[in-house]
């Protein structure tokens, strides 16, 4: 009994202390720097070395890698908050300094003296909007440095990052020093990477059983959009609009066909795929040719019941005359509250389809590109494009996954085998085609906003809900996986309602981006897999013990790709704002996501064993990754999805 009570303490232990770091982030950014908190980190090293010790884990490779990159990763940890400095160099042209000032406003010395020769920032095609910031600094040696977004310069072992500008030519440097703490972390990354490398091969070799699947929110929800009040529209001519559709235009500093570019735009300011019958070119078309006329038609989607009420709109679209008084005052600027709260937010976001319409009007949304131009793309990506748009492959791909729910239950009711298999594995197969092509029209891959990103986690869904269909694994737990991955494909298609069109920030024009999201987001597919296992093991007893074994096999690829995630984003971080780790609440609840979905790996704990109460903890674990993804979306983060 004694023996039992103990690995109780230490099972609630693990939990509390993985929690405890994620309610930090509910408090304020001073906790970090607290005793208490150097005293819990104390403590969990304490622990991987008791753990070290207690589980003889030298005798394992893999385990004792992996907690002593862990141990590194805490002394890197310490060594940065201790032994390093930060702080800020502002310089003018050909002004030259010796010194930066730190957090705390002392001055501390560079190696060498550095003069900016000059500063530019870099905008996108055709837009006033920088895509990257360009300092040239010449040290005292005579040597040049060039620095710019995701790209450092270095003097000895003080960094350079870019970090804003002024408007008098000036540029404004984050410099940091901290050559013992990121050797001592950067040195876990690699420790890490190879004790789940060599993990994953040994548990390859003992066992086949592990199934790698994704992940999933058990609900189906599918709501159609009423039509805006569009009667009586002044339409063009549709060989006209025809015609336009294969045209190329620059928006957003990328080539895009007008086809493309007016479905985006017909969704931003509608919501809707058209209006009035009017296919989106004819829409946009009808919108510059017909300003006037348009003016008064309500047809500019609005959230929000308050917002609403407060500027006496009816039903869900308002016009652009809706939005003014008759002395030209714009009216959601009078009940603007300085960024705070639901009604800010939603104004915010009428404010963004104003802008674009009178851009819109005034001839500066998007520039035509004539038949020399130099950017101009080829024919086949051009009608690649506007064939992605009429198909939409994602309204497809949510249909099949809806379809092969409905195929499993038919099976399960009539006893017949409807091939199962074949279906996922034929949507899964048009989910990959589909995903490319995106990839293909867009020109880099599709990670960059949440639509994307839950299109590809749903994708991922189908193909590992057809690994378990093949392994004639439960039907329930294909059923709902499959569940899950329409419900993120519808995800996706709401997001679609709502597209964002204003070009990438600098930081996220980089190759760290693919990677770090692609590792992340995979690693929440395998880990929430673990979802719709675990209530299907609850409901199917008989195959409970095998469920759960396939649940506690997904674990260990699911934390090593989560781990490399954070890792690669801890590197970006570093190489783009020169700290590997902020504390930021994505960073702070994706950690919490790693620990507490590890914590089932620990056969100390025997969870195994235990199936029921394996199967109840998962399903806790699961809103980790809720609140990783969505809930710090209410936080101050910089990695908020909206």
């Amino acid at each position: 009994m004694h023996h039992i009570d103990r690995k109780t303490i230490f099972f609630v232990l693990a939990v509390v202390i993985s929690l405890l770091i994620g309610l930090s982030s509910l408090a304020d950014a001073e906790i970090y720097s607290s005793v208490f908190w150097h005293i819990l980190w104390i403590l969990i090293g304490a622990g991987l070395i008791f753990g070290i010790i207690k589980g003889r884990l030298w005798h394992n490779c893999p385990a004792f890698i992996l907690h002593l990159s862990f141990l590194c990763m805490i002394a890197g940890g310490f060594c940065t908050s201790t032994l390093s400095q930060r702080g800020t160099l502002h310089l003018h042209p050909h002004q030259t300094a010796e010194s930066f000032t730190t957090a705390d406003g002392r001055s501390a010395r560079l190696p060498s003296s550095v003069t900016l020769l000059s500063f530019a920032p870099e905008y996108y095609p055709g837009m006033n909007f920088p895509k990257d910031f360009r300092t040239v600094l010449k040290t005292e040696s005579g040597d040049t440095m060039r620095i710019s977004m995701n790209h450092i310069g270095r003097l000895g072992n003080h960094r350079f990052y870019q970090t804003s500008y002024d408007d008098m030519g000036g540029t404004v440097l984050t410099v940091s020093h901290d050559p013992a703490g990121i050797a001592v972390t950067y040195t876990g990354f690699i420790l890490f990477a190879l004790s789940g490398i060599l993990m994953l091969l040994t548990r390859f070799r003992k066992s086949r059983s592990a199934k790698r699947c994704p992940t999933a929110c058990i609900v189906l929800y599918l709501a159609f959009s009423g039509t805006g009040n569009a009667s009586a529209v002044p339409a063009v001519d549709p060989d006209l609009a025809d015609s336009l559709a294969s045209r190329q235009v620059l928006f957003n500093g990328k080539t895009m066909s007008f086809a493309g570019f007016a479905d985006r735009l017909t969704y931003k300011l509608t919501g809707r795929a058209n209006v009035a019958k009017l296919s989106p070119e004819a829409f946009i078309a009808s919108l510059i040719k017909y300003k006037e006329e348009w003016s008064n038609v309500r047809m500019i989607k609005v959230k929000g019941n308050t917002l609403k009420d407060s500027l006496g709109i009816k039903g869900e679209y308002a016009s652009i005359a809706d939005l003014y008084d008759e002395n030209g005052t714009y009216l959601p600027e009078r009940i603007y509250r300085g960024g705070k709260g639901a009604l800010d937010k939603d104004i915010l976001a009428l404010d963004e389809k104003v802008a674009l319409l009178i851009d819109l009007w005034e001839g500066n949304l998007f520039t035509p590109l004539s038949s020399d131009s130099e950017i101009l793309r080829s024919d086949f990506s051009i009608k690649a494009e506007i064939l992605y748009y009429r198909i939409n492959p994602v309204r497809i791909l949510f249909i099949c996954a809806l379809l092969i729910v409905a195929l499993i239950i038919l099976s399960e009711i009539t006893g017949t085998d409807l091939h199962i298999f074949t279906a996922t594995a034929a949507t899964g197969t048009a989910g990959i085609i589909a995903y490319l092509w995106l990839w293909y029209i867009s020109g880099s891959i599709p990670l960059s906003n949440t639509s994307d990103l839950m299109e590809f986690v749903g994708i991922c869904m189908i193909l590992l809900s057809g690994v378990a269909a093949w392994r004639k694994e439960s039907p329930l737990l294909v059923a709902l996986g499959m569940a899950a991955a329409s419900f993120l494909l519808l995800v996706a298609l709401l997001g679609m309602k709502d597209p964002v069109l204003s070009p990438v920030m600098p930081v996220l024009a980089s190759p760290w981006l693919s990677v770090h999201v692609s590792l992340v987001m995979l690693a929440y597919s395998v880990l929430g897999f673990t979802l719709p296992v675990s209530v299907t093991a609850l409901i199917v007893s008989s195959g409970r013990e095998r469920l759960t074994t396939l649940s506690v096999a997904l674990l260990a690829p699911g934390i090593f790709l989560l781990g490399l995630g954070i890792i690669t984003g801890a590197m970006w971080a570093n190489v783009s704002w020169g700290r590997y780790w902020a504390w930021d609440p994505k960073e702070t609840w994706s950690l919490v996501t790693l620990l507490l979905y590890s914590i089932p790996l620990h056969r100390y704990f025997g969870m195994r064993r235990l199936p029921i109460f394996c199967c109840l903890y998962l399903i806790f674990a699961f809103l980790s990754i809720i609140m990783t993804y969505f809930g710090v979306n209410y936080l101050p983060s910089l990695h908020a999805y909206n």
